[in-house]
């Protein structure tokens, strides 16, 4: 069993990710880490390890893995950015995961991939059984306080005109933070057909590059994970054109998110 008092690693795939947790944390000391900077610190009272891990499901897991080791962490979580796939989420809306899939990881044949659970042969019960999912009173707890949890408004420079595409939230409507199943992969989504698909097949709101892997290395030692994801492009055609331009601006709301949940972790 993990150490309660222990800190919690925190893991982020990108700069911007971890400039906007380490701007809240308090009692900061840096340590190398495989020629990475890992920053040590609390986050509102909370002891934590935050890392920049890279971008991609191996970065991620080795990061992790080494977070868990050599710090002795009592749960691992990532806080970032993702893209959404759910027609009904817009951009600066959050996922706090309850179930992570590797939509990567199967058996490809003719156009179709089956999922597999990562890590065990592909036999009796886990030829279905693909997902990571949280505990489930864990996932009560934070979806209590999901719904509680408001958002600030994004910049007004950062929202499109009215007559751009219809599935950016207009202002006013407020942005969202709820529970959903995020998926990984290691391929950024840059098609609406793909998206559409993996929204159908998995019944996912996200898509991002990292979180089951750490899902992954959280089951081999026995660590909870949670992933906490703000959506900063659609996944469809223009996800290329959206992402530099709001991964910035939206990172800030996964941050806000962790910092509210943090106590039920």
């Amino acid at each position: 069993m993990p150490d309660s008092t222990a800190a919690l690693a925190v893991i982020c795939a990108m700069a911007e990710e971890k400039a906007a947790l380490k701007e809240h944390m308090s009692f900061i000391e840096t340590r190398d880490l495989l020629g990475r900077t890992v920053t040590l610190g609390q986050l509102d009272g909370h002891d934590v390890v935050v890392a920049e891990s890279g971008v991609g499901k191996v970065a991620s897991a080795v990061t992790a893995a080494l977070l868990a080791r050599e710090f002795g962490c009592r749960g691992l979580v990532v806080s970032g950015v993702a893209g959404g796939l759910d027609p009904d989420l817009h951009i600066g809306d959050t996922v706090i995961a309850h179930s992570l899939v590797q939509h990567d990881y199967g058996h490809q044949h003719d156009a179709t991939l089956t999922p597999f659970r990562p890590g065990v042969p592909p036999l009796g019960s886990n030829r279905r059984d693909y997902a990571f999912d949280l505990p489930r009173d864990l996932a009560e707890r934070l979806a209590r306080v999901a719904v509680e949890i408001a958002l600030p408004d994004l910049p007004d420079d950062l929202l499109p005109p009215p007559a751009e595409t219809a599935d950016r939230r207009p202002a006013g409507l407020g942005r969202r933070v709820l529970m959903g199943r995020i998926l990984s992969g290691d391929q950024f989504i840059n098609s609406e057909a793909v998206r559409r698909r993996l929204h159908t097949e998995f019944a996912a709101q996200a898509v991002e590059m990292e979180g089951a892997a750490v899902a992954q290395v959280g089951a081999l030692l026995g660590l909870p994970v949670v992933v906490v994801r703000c959506l900063s492009d659609l996944a469809g055609s223009e996800s290329h054109l959206d992402f530099p331009r709001f991964v910035a601006a939206v990172a800030p709301g996964a941050a806000m998110v962790l910092r509210r949940i943090i106590r039920e972790l």
